[in-house]
C-alpha cells in the first residue's frame, strides 16, 4: 500500500510541469506590407488586433519588411497574417521561404487584401484560395452568413448589412479545397465593376468568407510533418469603422484561433515551426538593424532606438501590452498573451505511469 501511495503522490506533484508545459503561445507574424494601392485602415487593424490579443490568447508581431520571411524566422512562428496588402510584397525567396513554412505546418490567414497580392505566386493562391479580381464602388451590402457553427461565424449574425467592398474573385476558391462560410444577397448591392480578365466562375453561392481544413500549398509535407496547417480568409475589412466593430474583429480572430487549434505547430507540441519555448515573449528588430519593439504577458515594453514614433497599448485581464510604430519603415511590433490549457495525452501518460507502478 505504501508503494501505492507514494507513486500517487510523485504523480500528482508531476502533473502541474505537464500542464506548464501544455502548450505555449501561439506567435503570428502579422503582415501589413503594400507594394501598390495602400488602405487607410491598416494603421486601425495593427491597432484593434494588438488590442485583441491578449483576449484570444496570441502572440503578434506587426511588420512590414520581407526579408523577414526566411526559413530562419518564419520558423519562430506558428501562423503568419496578411492583412490588406498589394501586388508583389515579396521576393522570390521570401516566397519559397514561405512555401516551407506552409510545408513544415504553420498555418494562414488573410484578411481583405490579401487576396490582392503575389498574383505570379501559385503557392500562396493554393494557402489563401483564390485572387481577387475587382470589386464595385464601397456601398451598404448584406452578407449572408451560411454556415453557423464554424468559429468565425458563430457570432455573425444571418445578415450583415454595413459599407464595404464587395469582392469578387478570379477563380473559384473551392477548386482550392475552399469551404465557403458566407457569401452576399447579390440583390443588396449594384455590381457595376468591371472584371480585369477573362476568368472562371467565382462558384455559387459568391465566396465572401471561407476557410481550408489541409490548403494544397502544404504538398508535399516536410519529412516528420504529419498534418497541413489549416487557412482562413476573409475578404471583408475595407474601412476603419469595420475594423472597430465588435463583431467583425471576433469574425477575424476566431478565424485566426480555429486555424492555429488545428495542432500543427509547436505550440501544440507538435510540427516544425511555432512557438515551442513557451516564453510567451518576442523581440523583433527591423530590417535596417536600428530598431527593437517587444512586448511581453507581463505588460512591459521596451523599444530601442528607432525613429518612428511609438505608443503603448495594453489590454487588462489578458496582461497583453503593445509597443507600436511607423510600420513603413520596417520596425517589427510585438504584441502578446498568454493562454493555458490542459495537455490531455500528457496528462494521460502520467496516469498510464501511475496504473504500472500499481
Amino acid at each position: 500500500m505504501s508503494k501505492i501511495i507514494i507513486a500517487i503522490s510523485i504523480a500528482i506533484m508531476t502533473i502541474p510541469n505537464v500542464l506548464a508545459q501544455a502548450q505555449t503561445t501561439p506567435k503570428v507574424l502579422v503582415y501589413t506590407a503594400t507594394a501598390g494601392y495602400r488602405h487607410d485602415s491598416i494603421p486601425t487593424a495593427i491597432q484593434i488586433l494588438g488590442d485583441n490579443a491578449g483576449k484570444y490568447g496570441v502572440e503578434f508581431t506587426f511588420s512590414e519588411d520581407k526579408s523577414l520571411f526566411t526559413n530562419e524566422t518564419l520558423s519562430t512562428y506558428d501562423g503568419v497574417m496578411f492583412v490588406s496588402n498589394s501586388d508583389e510584397v515579396l521576393d522570390q525567396s521570401g516566397q519559397d521561404a514561405l512555401q516551407s513554412f506552409f510545408q513544415s505546418g504553420g498555418v494562414y490567414t488573410g484578411v481583405h487584401a490579401a487576396s490582392a497580392c503575389l498574383f505570379n505566386d501559385e503557392n500562396y493562391q493554393q494557402a489563401m484560395g483564390a485572387f481577387f479580381d475587382y470589386h464595385p464602388p464601397i456601398q451598404t451590402a448584406t452578407f449572408e452568413r451560411i454556415n453557423n457553427t464554424h468559429p468565425a461565424t458563430a457570432n455573425v449574425p444571418d445578415r450583415w448589412t454595413f459599407q464595404e467592398e464587395v469582392y469578387h474573385f478570379r477563380s473559384n476558391p473551392r477548386d482550392n479545397g475552399a469551404i465557403v462560410i458566407m457569401t452576399v444577397d447579390e440583390s443588396s448591392y449594384v455590381n457595376n465593376g468591371t472584371s480585369t480578365g477573362n476568368y472562371p466562375s467565382m462558384g455559387d453561392p459568391h465566396p465572401i468568407a471561407w476557410y481550408i481544413d489541409s490548403p494544397n500549398s502544404a504538398q508535399p509535407l516536410n519529412s516528420g510533418i504529419e498534418k497541413a496547417g489549416r487557412s482562413f480568409y476573409t475578404s471583408l475589412g475595407h474601412l476603419n469603422s469595420t475594423w472597430q466593430d465588435e463583431t467583425f474583429i471576433d469574425h477575424v480572430m476566431s478565424g485566426l484561433k480555429w486555424a492555429l487549434d488545428g495542432a500543427s505547430t509547436k505550440a501544440y507540441g507538435v510540427g516544425l515551426v511555432g512557438n515551442g519555448n513557451g516564453s510567451g515573449s518576442n523581440t523583433s528588430s527591423s530590417g535596417t538593424g536600428n530598431s527593437t519593439n517587444s512586448a511581453s504577458a507581463g505588460g512591459s515594453s521596451t523599444a530601442g532606438s528607432s525613429t518612428a514614433p511609438s505608443a503603448s497599448v495594453s489590454a487588462a485581464s489578458g496582461a497583453a501590452s503593445a509597443s507600436s510604430g511607423s510600420s513603413s519603415g520596417g520596425t517589427a511590433v510585438s504584441v502578446s498573451g498568454k493562454i493555458a490549457a490542459l495537455g490531455a495525452g500528457l496528462v494521460g501518460s502520467v496516469a498510464l505511469g501511475v496504473g504500472l507502478v500499481l
